[in-house]
C-alpha cells in the first residue's frame, strides 16, 4: 500500500473516546492492555483500531521476564504499547518503527530509551538487538516472512512475530515449522511464531509457551 495513502487514512483516537462511545468495552482485552500499561491513544484506519493483542502481549511479557534483554526492536509498532510493556520492564534500548508513528509518539514521548522512526518496518537495515518484536497488518504477514533472513540478523537472542488468527495460519505455521529455530504457539487465538539463536533461549520458550493462552 502506497505511504502516502496509508498517512491519509489513518489517524489517532483516544482508548477514552472509543469506550465513551460504545466502540470498545472496557473490559475488552485491547483496553485492559491498554489501561495497564497507560496507553492512551491508539491508530484507527476508517472502522478498524490497531490496538495491542492479548497474545503477542502475553508471549511478550513472559519472554521479557525471563530474557531480560538489553535492547529491543518493536517493528509495525502502532501505538507503541509493546515498546511500552518492555520500557516498564526495564529494557533499556527500544526503537518503535511504524510507518505511522503519531499515536505511539503521543503515548511514549516523555520516556526515555525509547527512539521512534517513522519508516516502512520492512525497511530492513543492520541494526542489532537482542530481540526484534513484529505486530504486521494481515495483509504485510507474507512479506514479513518472506523477508526472514534478513530479519535474523537484527537480533541476537529471540524474535516474536504475530503471524495471523490461529484459525486460519495454517499454511504460514507449516511453512514455519521447518525451521528447527522455531515455534509457533497459540495464544489467545493468535497465532505467534517465536524463533531463537542458542540453546539457552530454547530453554526460555519451553518456559513461555507452557500453559500460555
Amino acid at each position: 500500500m502506497d505511504k502516502t495513502y496509508i498517512l491519509l487514512v489513518l489517524k489517532r483516537v483516544r482508548v477514552n473516546e472509543l469506550i465513551e462511545s460504545g466502540r470498545l468495552s472496557p473490559f475488552s482485552p485491547i483496553a485492559l492492555i491498554c489501561n495497564k500499561l497507560g496507553i492512551r491513544w491508539l491508530p484507527r484506519m476508517d472502522e478498524y483500531i490497531y490496538g495491542p493483542s492479548p497474545g503477542m502481549t502475553e508471549v511478550l511479557e513472559r519472554i521479557i521476564s525471563l530474557l531480560k534483554p538489553e535492547s529491543m526492536l518493536d517493528l509495525f509498532s502502532g501505538s507503541g504499547a509493546f515498546s511500552k510493556l518492555a520500557y516498564t520492564m526495564n529494557v533499556k534500548k527500544i526503537k518503535a518503527v511504524d510507518i505511522y508513528v503519531e499515536a505511539a509518539w503521543r503515548n511514549l514521548k516523555k520516556l526515555e530509551g525509547i527512539m521512534i522512526e517513522e519508516r516502512d518496518a520492512l525497511r530492513i537495515g543492520n541494526e542489532r538487538y537482542s530481540m526484534v518484536v513484529a505486530d504486521p497488518p494481515e495483509e504485510r504477514i507474507r512479506e514479513l516472512i518472506s523477508r526472514l533472513p534478513k530479519l535474523k540478523r537484527l537480533y541476537s537472542d529471540i524474535a516474536v512475530l504475530w503471524v495471523g488468527p490461529y484459525y486460519k495460519a495454517g499454511e504460514t505455521i507449516k511453512k514455519l515449522s521447518r525451521d528447527r529455530k522455531c515455534i509457533v504457539v497459540e495464544a489467545w487465538g493468535d497465532a505467534v511464531a517465536i524463533f531463537w539463536k542458542k540453546k539457552k533461549h530454547k530453554t526460555i520458550i519451553e518456559k513461555v509457551v507452557k500453559n500460555i493462552g
